[in-house]
């Protein structure tokens, strides 16, 4: 079969035209003019055989012609009288079929779905403005022009359609959602984000919130609730999806020029007053939240430490006396230290050359006392250098068939060894160089063995480092 339109061949069963969307009408459509004529002229059918008088032989004036129909003029009459029913019938039963096709709502419904799938969406709107005369209000029809509607650009139209979709309690959870969906897809196209937002603000339904959330600026959360604390608090601020927070601690109001949160925000000993908005990816800006915070701590007395600051040229140990709560910890890169810096609980062997110390007492509530720094410079005069005593324990450690070179490859399994210097520490009257013993698997990692060698300052002489169960150091020589 062909397309009237425009003669492309239409496969069997289509009822429309796939190329140009017109409908193939094989129960047609009846037009009013068209239903009012075919009735008319039924009932003008019915209407001429039931007035047509039935005349007897006098009457005619001529004798009666042989034939069925003239046979019983009781037979004819009942003849005449069946087919002006079966007339009445039929016009009856073609009213009804064109009376089903216009008044139907699934008929007009299906026809808008038919017009859709071949992108005629100005006819689908047509056929669904007829259902909704039928029909007036049913979530279903609304819901599909609203989306026909936005597919012809009428966007506005397809709002004030779905709006107040939103206040009917008759509406089920799918038709609920696709018209949230709808009303935020038409106001995110329109860059609309503000009333997304309000529209969210105001939705009661915890899973539509929850879907869209990104398009909501909801007020900073706090990690603590306002009020007194006796120990340092962490702050953390947290919002509900993508965006940035601004603060600020001194009781002022934030602005997007104020202090951007990254981080948990430090508040010890003190008073704050912290405001904190957020702003989302659309631009959308939170309320304001407020909370106070007292912070009471006791801050640790700064450390004591014995050595000065200086220069030496012989091996020193640097000691610090312990707190009487807390714990001592130092750095030597020049950050502050933390917790999560060396803890310090022996004396330390000064390091060769130049070398700074900071040190702080932390409390268990994690207050840091007052910061402490020394700087030393240590120049040790020996003919012995670190570089010469790294050298002389390689060349042991091949002789023992431990290495296999002077590039530190190991014998019996696949990496290499290096050596650090570490310290110089004095046994006997006597000063050693000590290197730790790292090893580098195939992978490239590299960690401690947990070895320690101890080089003589003035002779070279290369030994292993051990030490007792009293913690009291001794000496492996390497060498013969």
């Amino acid at each position: 079969m062909k397309c009237p339109n425009c003669g492309k061949e239409i496969p069997e069963g289509y009822l429309y035209c796939e190329t140009c969307g017109m409908e193939i009408r094989i129960v047609p459509d009846f037009e009013p003019e068209i239903e009012n004529s075919i009735i008319e002229t039924l009932s003008t059918v019915a209407e001429e055989i039931e007035e047509k008088p039935i005349q007897n032989d006098s009457e005619a004036g001529h004798e009666r012609p042989d034939g069925f129909f003239f046979e019983e003029p009781g037979k004819n009459l009942m003849m005449m009288k069946g087919i002006a029913l079966a007339a009445v019938l039929l016009a009856v039963m073609v009213a009804g079929i064109v009376l089903y096709f216009r008044f139907s709502v699934s008929h007009q419904v299906e026809r808008a779905k038919d017009y859709a799938k071949v992108h005629n969406y100005e006819e689908a709107s047509k056929r669904l403005d007829r259902a909704l005369q039928l029909e007036p209000g049913n979530p279903e029809i609304l819901i599909l022009q609203s989306g026909y509607y936005a597919k012809l650009q009428k966007k506005d139209e397809a709002i004030s359609m779905l709006l107040p979709l939103i206040e009917k309690d008759n509406l089920t959870d799918d038709e609920r959602n696709s018209v949230y969906y709808q009303i935020i897809t038409i106001y995110h196209e329109q860059e609309r984000y503000e009333e997304i937002n309000r529209l969210l603000v105001d939705c009661p339904y915890e899973e539509i919130v929850t879907t869209y959330q990104g398009y909501m600026a909801m007020a900073p959360e706090f990690s603590y609730e306002a009020g007194s604390y006796e120990h340092v608090v962490y702050l953390k601020l947290s919002a509900n999806t993508t965006g940035k927070i601004y603060y600020t601690l001194d009781g002022s109001v934030p602005t997007t020029d104020s202090d951007v949160y990254m981080a948990p925000i430090f508040l010890e000993s003190g008073y704050y007053q912290v405001n904190a908005f957020f702003v989302n990816e659309y631009g959308i800006i939170s309320d304001v939240v407020k909370n106070r915070y007292d912070i009471n701590v006791t801050v640790p007395d700064k450390p004591q430490v014995i050595l000065t600051s200086g220069k030496y040229e012989v091996p020193t140990f640097i000691e610090v006396l312990h707190p009487a709560y807390g714990k001592v910890y130092y750095t030597t890169d020049g950050s502050e230290p933390t917790t999560d810096s060396t803890e310090y609980t022996n004396p330390i062997p000064m390091p060769l050359g130049y070398s700074n110390f900071k040190f702080a007492v932390i409390s268990e509530q994690n207050v840091s006392s007052e910061v402490v720094s020394r700087s030393f410079e240590f120049k040790f005069h020996s003919d012995v250098t670190v570089t010469t005593a790294i050298t002389n324990v390689v060349r042991a450690l091949i002789d023992r068939d431990v290495i296999k070179d002077m590039q530190g490859t190991a014998l019996g399994k696949q990496g290499k060894y290096s050596f650090a210097y570490n310290s110089i520490v004095q046994m006997n009257e006597t000063y050693y160089y000590v290197l730790d013993e790292f090893f580098e698997d195939q992978n490239g990692n590299k960690s401690k063995s947990g070895l320690l060698y101890a080089v003589e300052v003035y002779t070279g002489a290369p030994n292993r480092l051990i030490y007792d169960e009293q913690g009291q150091m001794g000496l492996i020589p390497l060498t013969d």
